[in-house]
């Protein structure tokens, strides 16, 4: 797999189907952790396809709809003139069509499949070489929670390149797209740190003999989540479903399930009545030319999820951005990205932890 990675990412830049976002490097530490800060502009061109609500001061959110689609505006306006009646008369501007990134999938960044349900594919906008993403084959919502299919692709992948993978949950966690996709970078992200797989795992290295047990990362001031798997049950379970070639069998992909819906509980981050949309949505455009929609997607809970051979951290999150910064998941690997000077200025002057703080919720909370 990691053969074809490496192929299709060298064809893919050749033809011009990636679009390499150059970026500045740098190591900013903080609290023990290299974080590696990048100051990307292009990301300023990178589109998006996601409902992003908007934050008042008191951190309550509601729904920012204009910036993110166009959707049918209702203005109501007596029509004096020619309506004896006085009826209100309705304006529309026409929806706008998105285009789903992954159905069909460009052929230019199509990796392989990955079972039945996904495909793995290069991600056409591209900060670190190689940055690949699984995709669900047939639509599903990036609000669904992982399931055991999930498990099964993102393990293939991560088995086989040593990735770090990750997953956008929700309008405040940094998704850009409604489409249900993971990404997969390569590790480690420091070359000087070859142990570590992304820096932000320095704070958690001395949880590793705490199998199954869930921590709280403590040295971060906001609220997480991380669990360390047992690695003879991986062991075991790795070859009951990936040494005989079983597609059909979900041994291991049911124990990382079981790993992360631990975690999901720990936080109360689990979908129930009140956190789940009214209605199954089928494509984007459900979405983002539905205000009633994506009115349901803003009020979703989110969270940022990071997962690893050795272990899982999850994040909730209340924003997506704090003093203009977007953080995603990578934000919680130790790897900060900022589209301008200004925003890096501003990284430095409050401080990448507290930037972190802002976006996510207090440990007391």
């Amino acid at each position: 797999m990691w053969d074809k990675i490496i192929k299709v990412s060298e064809r893919a830049t050749t033809l011009g189907s990636i679009e390499k976002i150059e970026s500045t490097p740098m190591i900013i530490n903080e609290n023990g952790v290299n974080f590696v800060v990048s100051v990307a502009k292009s990301l300023l061109k990178r589109p998006f396809n996601y409902p992003k609500p908007n934050t008042d001061n008191n951190n309550n959110n509601s729904c920012n709809i204009s910036n993110e689609s166009s959707i049918i505006n209702n203005n109501n306006n007596n029509n004096n003139n020619n309506n004896i009646n006085n009826t209100q008369k309705t304006e529309t501007t026409p929806k706008k069509k998105f285009i789903d990134p992954f159905l069909p999938c460009d052929k230019d960044l199509f990796v392989q499949e990955l079972y039945d349900r996904h495909n793995l594919v290069l991600n056409k906008y591209n900060v670190s070489n190689y940055h690949s993403i699984i995709a669900t084959k047939e639509f599903e919502n990036q609000t669904d929670p992982l399931n055991e299919f999930d498990f099964k692709a993102i393990w293939k992948c991560i088995r086989e390149c040593n990735m770090l993978c990750f997953f956008n949950c929700g309008p405040n966690s940094g998704a850009s797209q409604p489409h249900k996709h993971v990404q997969l970078l390569t590790t480690p992200f420091v070359a000087e740190e070859p142990h570590l797989k992304c820096p932000m795992e320095s704070l958690f290295l001395k949880y590793k003999d705490q199998y199954e047990t869930i921590v709280q990362i403590d040295q971060l001031p906001f609220k997480t989540a991380a669990i360390y798997y047992d690695p003879k049950k991986i062991e075991q379970f790795e070859k009951l479903e990936f040494n005989n070639n079983q597609q059909n069998s979900y041994e291991l992909s049911n124990y990382l399930k079981n790993q992360y819906n631990s975690l999901l509980n720990h936080l109360d981050l689990n979908n129930d009545d009140s956190n789940t949309p009214s209605k199954t949505i089928n494509s984007i455009d459900e979405i983002v030319n539905n205000q009633s929609s994506m009115e349901e997607q803003c009020k979703l809970k989110s969270y940022n999820f990071i997962m690893t051979k050795d272990w899982m951290f999850i994040v909730p999150r209340k924003n997506y951005q704090s003093n203009g910064i977007s953080i995603n998941s990578v934000g919680f690997t130790g790897a900060v990205l900022v589209r301008k000077d200004e925003e890096l200025e501003t990284l430095k002057s409050k401080g990448i932890i507290s930037i972190l703080k802002d976006v996510s919720f207090p440990t007391n909370q």
